[in-house]
């Protein structure tokens, strides 16, 4: 049962994002990230957070840890620090 939740919970999350689906895509757009594009992706990771620690009752430790229950691939634009806060990604274009 957890695990038909958590690929529900991805594949909502998933749907959710706007650019950065496959890495060579990402990879191309990362330079011209537009306010739209991060904001969609902040939002996409704030949700993915939350279900990973509603699902294992802790933050995440890295974004690797989340892919492939949570994220299908790990942020171009954003990162997590040590306190599983959000950061932009060095060059995103995020702020």
């Amino acid at each position: 049962m957890k695990r038909r939740l958590v690929s529900v919970v991805a594949v909502a999350v998933g749907l959710l994002a706007v650019g950065g689906c496959r890495e060579k895509e990402a990879a191309a757009d990362i330079a011209g990230a537009s306010v739209a594009q991060c904001n969609a992706e902040r939002s996409m990771l704030e949700n993915a957070i939350e279900a990973y620690l509603m699902l294992e009752g802790s933050l995440p430790t890295s974004e690797a840890a989340m892919v492939p229950d949570y994220l299908r691939i790990q942020s171009v634009y954003f990162d997590l620090d040590a306190q599983a806060n959000l950061v932009p990604a060095p060059n995103s274009g995020c702020i």
